[in-house]
């Protein structure tokens, strides 16, 4: 493991843990009214890769099956004690997996949900890779997150930024079009995700 990369798995398991409630609380609502940009349906199967403590599952409707997975055991250990309070035992199941490299057949999932994520995982563009295969053709992918728009940085500040971001836990400074490209999805809808349009909701769908 890169030391980069060390250094996110220990702040996600220690001392960022006392604060990520807090900084999940303000933006609760803009991260519901995402959620609510999927078009759920009964015994839809969704994923959530880096689930993290579980800030997603209460705005997921219950008749659905959930498979969220992290690789990080202290929040991990948060979401599945969120479980019985949300009364998601059995419509939801957790397991350690490293999102990069998902254990799931090709085309197993209606939804997947990747929120705040992107801007955390050690490698944006393979972890979206798999959240594209492991969707059906014709599913929808929600990314909720802090990602720029191309062009809005130049690479000259943007570069220097992401050097130093890259040894905490989340970066600032990805591209929402870097991420994405190539893959067989089309973008749907894009909404605000916080008071001042730092973080975004956006909606694609994966080619029939």
């Amino acid at each position: 493991m890169k030391l980069a990369d060390s250094f996110k798995v220990l702040s996600f398991n220690t001392w960022i843990l006392p604060f990520y409630p807090f900084l999940m609380a303000s933006i609760r609502y803009w991260r519901k009214k995402a959620i609510g940009m999927l078009s759920f349906k009964p015994g839809d199967k969704v994923l959530i890769p880096g689930v993290g403590s579980g800030h997603d599952l209460p705005f997921i409707p219950k008749d659905v099956q959930i498979e969220g997975v992290d690789i990080t055991d202290a929040m991990l250990g948060i979401a599945k004690a969120k479980l019985k309070i949300y009364k998601r035992e059995d419509s939801v199941t957790l397991r350690k997996m490293d999102a990069e490299q998902l254990d799931y057949a090709d085309n197993s999932f209606d939804k997947v949900i990747m929120s705040l994520f992107l801007t955390v995982v050690y490698d944006p563009k393979k972890a979206f890779a798999e959240a594209v295969r492991v969707v059906k053709p014709g599913g929808e992918i929600l990314i909720y997150d802090h990602l720029l728009r191309k062009g809005t940085v130049p690479k000259i500040i943007a570069k220097p930024i992401d050097a130093v971001l890259s040894f905490s836990f989340a970066s600032v400074t990805r591209i929402f079009e870097e991420i994405v490209e190539n893959q067989p999805v089309e973008l749907v809808k894009v909404i605000p995700g916080d008071p001042v349009g730092l973080v975004k909701g956006f909606l694609l769908k994966k080619s029939s």
